[in-house]
């Protein structure tokens, strides 16, 4: 079997790793169009605690302490600057994105998997030529992604909302929702550590608030003062810090109906985006990884029969995962509505966006159970 992997982020880097273990015959040839240090973003949030939580990437790893991940399971609204305290009902794992990143590129490259740097796109005729049995198209999403197909063609949407990925070294020992009323209009801050020594501190605000408070035409630098002022009494005075080359911009959501077409398939990402207040984008990942390993695995023989039985299981549950971070992120876009409320009414609001919809992280678990039965 002869596999091309475009992308080495998690969903990519996962299958890869655990259908080499599956086949260890089998070659895998990843390529990455950034070279080999540069990995966007801070902290990403993961489910349950390493080695235990199969939809946790560190539990696949040897050395997973290496990573310095924090376990988290308290939860904390902070609105007028009042706070709710409750529980997160299950534990949460901070970590590094760029350190996760690293050690499932290690995890690959031990198996022997090749994993090739700062390579130009591929097209189909390029793809044809080296005669891959299947090729997996994992590289993520941006606001110029790159399609293979017609038939591959995505649906985009972009929020109304402005958001900003930053770092800070002020530790939030919770998951943090921070509502902050300024002059020019609302910011909320999504927070939690991701190591002992930093954290994650998302920023969105509405286009409106993003133009009256001159970020539009601020430079990173200011904009980093900025919001430093606006959440300096949660900040404790630290810094937030940004990574060169990330600017202020609309969440995008990418999302198919189908998730291959003849032998090329999506994975995480770049099959289905989903906004990052609910948290589960390195989870999808994970489960969408898996349950193409085994599809993969289990139908070999035939690639047509492995990729429509991957899509047959796995299309419901990003359709899931879709509908909840879209209802999630209409919520935040509406946040200057719902700042006269008190602190355990926004709370409870919050709590109560997706109940209307199917619990996704019970979906989430069962899509795993199957996958992980070889």
């Amino acid at each position: 079997m002869n596999i091309l992997v475009i992308g080495a982020g998690p969903a990519g880097l996962m299958f890869a790793s655990q259908i080499k273990k599956l086949n260890p015959q089998w070659h895998i040839r990843i390529i990455e169009k950034n070279d080999q240090e540069e990995s966007v973003g801070w902290g990403v949030v993961l489910p349950g605690r390493a080695p235990h939580h199969p939809a946790n990437p560190l539990s696949y790893l040897l050395d997973h302490e290496a990573l310095d991940a924090q376990y988290l399971e308290t939860f904390k609204l902070t609105h007028h600057n009042d706070s709710a305290m409750k529980s997160t009902g299950v534990t949460l794992c901070g970590a590094e994105r760029k350190s996760m990143i690293k050690a499932l590129r290690d995890l690959c490259e031990s198996l022997d998997i090749r994993i090739e740097y700062e390579q130009p796109v591929l097209d189909e005729a390029q793809m044809a030529c080296d005669q891959y049995d299947l090729v997996v198209v994992s590289n993520g999403i941006s606001h110029t992604t790159h399609f293979y197909r017609e038939a591959l063609k995505p649906a985009v949407d972009f929020g109304k909302n402005r958001y900003m990925w930053y770092g800070t070294p002020k530790l939030f020992d919770e998951m943090n929702l921070i509502f902050k009323a300024h002059s020019s209009g609302v910011f909320v801050a999504h927070s939690y550590k991701y190591s002992s020594k930093m954290s994650t501190f998302v920023v969105e605000c509405s286009e409106q608030t993003y133009q009256k408070s001159g970020l539009d035409e601020m430079s990173p630098e200011q904009a980093e003062a900025f919001i430093a002022a606006v959440f300096s009494r949660e900040l404790d005075q630290q810094p937030v810090i940004a990574q060169p080359g990330l600017k202020w911009r609309q969440f995008m959501t990418l999302s198919h109906e189908r998730a291959y077409d003849g032998n090329v398939v999506l994975l995480g990402d770049a099959l289905q985006s989903g906004h990052f207040s609910i948290g589960h984008g390195t989870t999808m990942a994970v489960v969408g990884a898996q349950l193409l390993v085994k599809s993969v695995h289990q139908h070999s023989q035939n690639m047509d029969v492995a990729l429509e039985d991957f899509n047959e299981r796995v299309m419901p549950i990003m359709k899931l995962f879709s509908q909840h971070a879209e209802i999630s992120r209409l919520w935040f876009e509406s946040a200057q509505d719902n700042m006269h409320l008190t602190t355990p009414e926004i709370a409870q609001a919050f709590a109560q966006r997706r109940a209307s919809l199917p619990a996704l992280p019970e979906a989430l678990q069962e899509a795993l159970k199957y996958a992980l039965q070889r």
